[in-house]
């Protein structure tokens, strides 16, 4: 059953042996460089302890990042980075392990390869070593700089096993939804959904002060961990628990389900149907199932972060730390921490959002790839149609998406019309992603996905966490991503066009290039 396995493990490696490195190195930059920022900036042990108590009376922030468990260079830093490290290391993970099993499947070369002598469960095995290995790996890329850098050998290896404990959950969690689902985009979705539920749980742990509730989110073991401070290894039993048993439960399915197959199976579309005689309508039938999953994910997100707002405190505003925190969020004396908390949720939300297109767009090249693009384009439709009507449940479908999540979000927090304000500016920066999706399908279409997912994670780190690490001002490195040059509507700053403007010119500009190229292009 397992013959072939080193095999196709070698195959994986060969595959990863440039995006492994690459993320590992990712993690142990933002892991060591935050803690070499805090130790320039606070020179003495004194102003590492007022930091961090400033920092335990933030409730937005403590949502956001998690409880401080240690005023120390190295515990502050893992406190800022630690919750970042822990989701990005989950969705990699997610999508290493569907990307060498259903996606094998679904592209046709998990058959081919399973007609040679290769053992039913070679594949999965396969996979699952190479990504658990990758996983571990990271841990130890986080945690080996720390110990250089002369912090507590224990903090830095229970730091190191938060990060390869949680990689490992959702790598066990990325194996059964490829068991479950026909396509690859299901299973990952599936999976991404788990991670959601996973961070949400946490977020509100942390946010409302019901800890209780870390015990429910595999995130949340890695958190209970407490690196720098207690060192408390025991929670990560609950993961490797986890890990075996939905491992154990996508080992026996691997067994009783048909090569191709998912447990899960993805219904026929209509015959002969009226509704999809354009190609909007079936741009609609393939993508509505990704804008539903995504319009319920939000609302409930919405509902449940914005409850959270009528449970933060206002604080000091005394301390340089928060100064600046308030510097950032809100544009008004006036404003209060739950003005800033929810600025911060609406800008959460429209950078999570910004994936929704680039997902779409993705779709485009599936299509071109197992060639039903072509197909499609024999008939008198033309390359500009196929893709227009993509593009326009791109846009259309993150516009719903935000405006849901604003609705959601401001009922639940008493103030619906305001909210709802907030979350309509982050549209055209989240456009933005979609014009450089565009352009990445048009000129290169065969990296169109990497482009996708590293434009995404750096929108999503540089300004706030990467930019700062390596050296370069927040207020220098913001002017890299669209989002945080947004007019800061929910917490006193008044609307303004010019940011809106440039970003929708942006967007116009990017898509306009890559449908161009696009025209001109071969089909691959």
């Amino acid at each position: 059953m397992m013959t072939g396995t080193w095999t196709l493990a070698k195959l994986i490696i060969r595959r990863e042996r440039l995006i492994a490195p690459a993320w590992m190195l990712l993690l142990a930059v933002l892991a060591a460089g935050q803690a070499n920022r805090y130790a320039e900036n606070f020179p003495t042990a004194q102003s590492i302890t007022d930091f961090a108590h400033e920092m335990m009376a933030n409730k937005a922030l403590t949502a956001f990042a998690g409880e401080v468990y240690s005023p120390t260079i190295a515990g502050m830093a893992v406190w800022k980075n630690a919750d970042a490290i822990y989701t990005i290391l989950a969705l990699i993970a997610i999508l290493t392990v569907v990307r060498h099993t259903r996606g094998e499947e679904e592209s046709g070369r998990a058959e081919l390869v399973g007609a040679g002598v290769i053992g039913r469960f070679a594949p999965l095995t396969a996979a699952l070593i190479v990504t658990a290995t990758t996983m571990v790996l990271a841990g130890l890329a986080a945690a080996l700089p720390m110990i250089a850098m002369g912090f507590d050998v224990s903090g830095s290896l229970a730091f190191g096993a938060a990060i390869a404990a949680v990689g490992l959950v959702f790598t066990a969690v990325g194996t059964l939804t490829a068991q479950l689902a026909e396509g690859a985009r299901t299973a990952i979705g599936l999976a991404a959904s788990g991670l959601g539920l996973s961070y949400l749980l946490r977020f509100v742990a942390d946010g409302s002060g019901l800890t209780w509730l870390k015990w429910l989110s595999p995130q949340g073991w890695s958190h209970l961990v407490r690196p720098y401070g207690d060192d408390d290894f025991a929670p990560l039993l609950l993961g490797l628990a986890m890990t075996a048993v939905v491992v154990a439960v996508a080992y026996r399915l691997v067994a009783r389900r048909d090569l191709g197959h998912g447990l899960v199976p993805q219904r026929p579309g209509p015959a002969g149907s009226a509704r999809l005689r354009s190609p909007l309508s079936l741009a609609w039938r393939l993508q509505r199932g990704l804008l539903t999953g995504w319009v319920i994910g939000f609302t409930v997100a919405g509902l449940v972060l914005g409850a959270l707002a009528r449970s933060i405190p206002e604080v000091s505003r005394q301390g340089a730390s928060v100064q600046e925190f308030l510097r950032r969020y809100t544009a008004s004396p006036e404003a209060s921490m739950t003005d800033a908390y929810l600025w911060l949720i609406a800008l959460s939300l429209g950078y999570v959002a910004a994936l929704y297109p680039l997902l779409v767009l993705l779709r485009l090249r599936k299509e071109e790839v197992e060639g039903r693009a072509e197909l499609l384009l024999s008939t008198p439709v033309s390359r500009l149609r196929w893709a227009g009507g993509h593009l326009l449940i791109a846009f259309a479908g993150s516009t719903s998406i935000l405006v849901v999540a604003g609705l959601a979000l401001g009922i639940s927090a008493g103030e619906p019309t305001g909210v709802l304000a907030g979350t309509l500016v982050q549209i055209p920066a989240v456009w933005v992603l979609a014009g450089i999706g565009t352009v990445a399908f048009g000129l290169l279409p065969r990296t169109a996905a990497g482009i996708s997912w590293a434009t995404f994670l750096f929108v999503n780190l540089f300004g706030e966490v990467l930019g700062p690490v390596i050296g370069i001002d927040y207020w220098i490195a913001k002017y890299f991503v669209p989002f945080p040059n947004l007019p800061m509507v929910l917490s006193g700053e008044p609307f303004t066009a010019h940011a809106i403007a440039i970003m929708t010119a942006v967007t116009i500009a990017l898509t306009t290039v890559g449908l161009t190229a696009l025209n001109r292009r071969d089909l691959i």
